[in-house]
């Protein structure tokens, strides 16, 4: 996908900061796609946003502008990054990273990570390595070393 991964903002949930992407940055954003209605996609972004799910999203202006923005939460801009199969591909993140306040994700994040770069790219550790080092973010609490103990 189009674009560039950066670790922003401060998770309560993995200790460290979570994973946004920025559509309109160059370079690519390796990524793992869920076929899923758009009212599981609701129901997602709703939770990741702690709100209780329920109201399907009108993704009509999604569609037609290639992005629309629900609210200033931190997953509120949704961006439609191309097609699959003939479907849409949407992901959520934030309008303003930077405001967020770039960190450095947290080891069980980086394996979490690491997996879904094993399983879906079957990337070796050193090329996960490489990848989460272009990363904004990362440097300079993570260098080669701590990350391959990470990913191992």
């Amino acid at each position: 996908m189009a674009g560039r991964l950066t670790f922003a903002w401060e998770s309560p949930t993995w200790g460290g900061c979570i994973a946004f992407h920025e559509p309109d940055a160059d370079g690519t954003v390796l990524t793992c796609a869920y076929l899923v209605t758009a009212g599981q996609l609701s129901d997602v972004l709703e939770q990741e946003m702690w709100r209780e799910p329920g109201a399907d999203l009108d993704l009509t202006e999604l569609l037609e502008t290639r992005r629309h923005v629900i609210g200033p939460g931190r997953y509120e801009t949704l961006h439609l990054a191309g097609e699959l199969d003939g479907r849409p591909v949407v992901t959520f993140s934030t309008s303003d990273v930077d405001a967020l306040g770039l960190r450095p994700p947290a080891p069980p994040y980086v394996a979490t990570i690491a997996r879904g770069l094993r399983r879906t790219h079957e990337l070796g550790d050193d090329e996960i390595v490489d990848y989460l080092l272009a990363c904004r973010g990362v440097q300079p609490a993570w260098d080669r070393a701590s990350l391959l103990e990470a990913v191992g």
